[in-house]
């Protein structure tokens, strides 16, 4: 492995925004008014699977734009349409708090990262950090010697921001006075296209199959783990564990700490594996073009279940023991993740935007017209 030390200045971007009532649009503040639609989900469907529901509000999307995501995280729900505007909600009273335009709106933006309640949003080669709670907004600068962003690859910890530019480097900045510290590159040179970091390992992955544990404060390698495949999925990590998904249909489960392999052999969910796993209470919940959704014990790495029409968990339930599936072409399916069994379905056939909430009964749903709906479910 060979590692490239050395330190330079380095501008960030950093842009803190107060989540307050109303608009910021060239300097200007426009109110906020959000009228109510029809429902997204009939009453009567959600009162016959014995849910709660919690509130629903239509936000004031234009005519040429719409929601491309919503995400949960924290006391707040947020929706980003695909002109680059952020709107924030007070998740428990479905209010909304603000709304800021985050970059161009012809800029492609990346999800956000959350650290110590803060959002981090990759645009080109830019770097956003949004404060709900601070009600400023500093600047905003590109990063130059990280050339752009590559797989939109960040992460922090306390001492370092981990940025993975495309120039195949992981780019280590201090976050107090944003310079570089460091920087670090695969034994192969390979591109490095995601990044996990805590304050005592870092972890990152490269598209040729490389996973790699480092030194947070420095440019040394812990481990190495290659498996037979390019990755293109972001790696997700817990306390302990690494799951790598592979463009080799395999997904692994390795010791963060050691690097070690822990399942006896890798789930194979039988096509490549190109989006990022989702960590339920269990069970991990897999998805690829060809197969659909999977279920995957946690402790063995066996198949729970399958649903070929599966996209992605909304939520889950009863400690984990239920989930709740969006699955085409419009349907929220219910599953036993103890046996596998269905056992109910909903009609989802105007949900088109969903925030994964694998935290605990709440479920985010949404259109992308701008219409939001909070659901406790049971």
């Amino acid at each position: 492995m060979t590692f490239a030390a050395h330190k330079s200045n380095m501008t960030a971007v950093i842009i803190l925004f107060c989540l307050s009532a109303g608009v910021f649009a060239a300097g200007k503040k426009v109110e906020i008014q959000a009228s109510q639609t029809g429902p997204l989900v009939e009453r009567a469907l959600i009162q016959q699977a014995g849910w709660d529901h919690n509130w629903q509000l239509t936000l004031p999307v234009k005519a040429d734009e719409q929601i491309d995501q919503i995400f949960a995280h924290d006391k707040y729900l947020y929706a980003l349409t695909d002109t680059n505007i952020l709107f924030c909600i007070d998740r428990e009273k479905g209010r909304t708090l603000h709304a800021v335009t985050v970059c161009q709106r012809d800029l492609p933006l990346c999800s956000p990262i959350f650290y110590e309640g803060k959002l981090g949003f990759i645009a080109g080669n830019q770097f956003h950090v949004f404060d709900p709670s601070s009600g400023t907004v500093e600047q905003a600068e590109a990063i130059e010697q990280v050339g752009n962003i590559f797989s939109c690859g960040v992460s922090r910890n306390e001492e370092f921001i981990y940025l993975t530019g495309s120039d195949n480097r992981l780019h280590v900045i201090s976050p107090d006075g944003f310079w570089q510290a460091f920087t670090a590159t695969a034994d192969n040179d390979s591109a490095i296209n995601s990044v996990k970091a805590t304050d005592t390992i870092v972890v990152f992955s490269t598209l040729e199959g490389n996973v790699v544990g480092m030194d947070p404060r420095k440019a040394e390698k812990y481990w190495q783990y290659d498996i037979s495949g390019k990755i293109k999925a972001p790696l997700v990590v817990d306390k302990e564990f690494v799951y790598v998904a592979g463009m080799d249909a395999k997904l692994y489960k390795l010791i963060k700490q050691t690097g070690k392999m822990v399942w006896d052999q890798p789930f194979h969910g039988g096509a490549p594996l190109r989006d990022a796993v989702v960590l339920g209470s269990d069970v991990i919940y897999a998805y690829n073009d060809l197969n659909g959704l999977y279920a995957v014990k946690k402790e063995s790495g066996k198949t729970v279940w399958n649903i070929p029409t599966g996209r992605q968990v909304i939520c889950e339930a009863d400690k984990g023991k239920k989930a709740f599936i969006f699955a085409r072409p419009g349907v929220l399916k219910v599953l036993d993740n103890t046996t596998g069994n269905e056992l109910y379905s909903v009609n989802f056939s105007q949900v088109r935007r969903y925030a994964v909430n694998t935290e605990d009964a709440t479920m985010f749903i949404g259109d992308a017209a701008g219409r939001l709906m909070s659901v406790t479910v049971k």
